[in-house]
């Protein structure tokens, strides 16, 4: 099933990528056009790039994707821009990383995997899990505890 991640920006997201592009074999990626061009250039998988402060884009960027791989940032806004995408999208799976403890709208996703992590490595093995699953149930991890 096509899976789309939003926000990746780094190594370690591009890692995540490549893994994701295996196990999935249809990756698609929604990318800051604040993240460099060489960054950009090592993502594996079909590229949107636009403004992830516009939930439009990320919503109009996940159509056709079953699952949704939501990389949440420090920006304090991107909650609920990811929120409103989320609502206007057709996805069918959810992956919600983040630093950050849900709020209750978020928690009303349905098929919502919640997972809180500073370490972006130990999120990687749990996001590849809960994609490969041919079913969810909403659910919130705790990688800081």
């Amino acid at each position: 099933m096509p899976v789309i991640c939003i926000n990746p920006a780094d190594e370690m997201d591009a890692t995540l990528l490549e893994k994701l592009n295996l196990q999935n074999q249809d990756i698609r990626l929604f990318v800051s056009d604040n993240v460099q061009k060489k960054t950009i250039d090592t993502f594996v998988g079909k590229k949107a790039i636009g403004d992830l402060t516009d939930d439009s884009h990320i919503s109009t960027a996940s159509s056709g994707a079953y699952c949704g791989v939501f990389l949440e940032s420090d920006e304090a806004s991107q909650r609920s821009v990811f929120l409103e995408a989320i609502g206007n999208s057709s996805l069918q799976r959810i992956i919600w990383t983040s630093p950050f403890e849900p709020s209750e709208g978020i928690l009303s996703t349905k098929n919502l995997i919640y997972i809180i992590c500073k370490d972006k490595q130990l999120a990687h093995d749990v996001i590849l899990d809960f994609e490969g699953r041919a079913e969810v149930e909403t659910e919130v991890i705790n990688l800081i505890n």
